[in-house]
């Protein structure tokens, strides 16, 4: 089921999340496929999603594998595009840092959404557990590593926000698109 998304402001984004003890609890299941239709429905914006931006204070993520849709020898399937992660742990971050522009489905709606580089690891190795329950482990680079750790991020109550050094970087969405459709490529980060 689609879900509203919660926005800035709202405890449940400010807090610790709980881990998942059963993954085959129905309730889980729902979760999982609930965080999906919500990101298929804003499949347009959006490149991952946290439980507690549907209002669920537990922890499991969605994040787009655009890892796998940029490398053109790869075929990836609509209904693989979409890595469930239960309880993700980041246990290696690179001391090297890359940034890229930021926005979030929790921070501003539609034209008034924000924007703003953010610097983070450029490569980080997570392990977590699958919708099937299977451990897993995986290395991230690049814009996949930042938004594996900007939606493992909100399992801790964090928001990119945070990582914003200077405000005046802070762009709403409607500038940043009629920017993006002046000179097409966004502002040098």
């Amino acid at each position: 089921m689609i879900k509203k998304i919660v926005q800035i402001g709202d405890p449940v984004l400010e807090n610790i999340t709980s881990e998942i003890t059963d993954v085959n609890d129905p309730t889980v299941k729902n979760l999982i496929k609930d965080l999906i239709d919500t990101c298929l429905s804003k499949e347009d914006i959006t490149a991952g999603l946290s439980a507690p931006q549907i209002g669920v204070a537990q922890s499991v993520i969605v994040c787009r594998r655009m890892d796998l849709e940029d490398d053109e020898k790869k075929f990836i399937s609509k209904e693989n595009l979409w890595e469930v992660m239960i309880n993700p742990k980041i246990i290696k971050a690179s001391s090297k840092e890359s940034s890229y522009w930021e926005g979030c489905l929790s921070v501003g709606v539609g034209p008034d959404g924000l924007y703003s580089p953010v610097n983070r690891p450029d490569t980080i190795d997570i392990t977590y557990l699958s919708a099937k329950g299977e451990a897993k482990a995986l290395k991230c680079k690049g814009f996949f590593a930042h938004i594996v750790q900007h939606e493992i991020d909100h399992l801790y109550g964090i928001v990119f926000l945070r990582y914003v050094e200077d405000p005046s970087s802070i762009w709403k969405s409607k500038d940043l698109d009629k920017y993006f459709d002046q000179y097409g490529e966004y502002p040098i980060v």
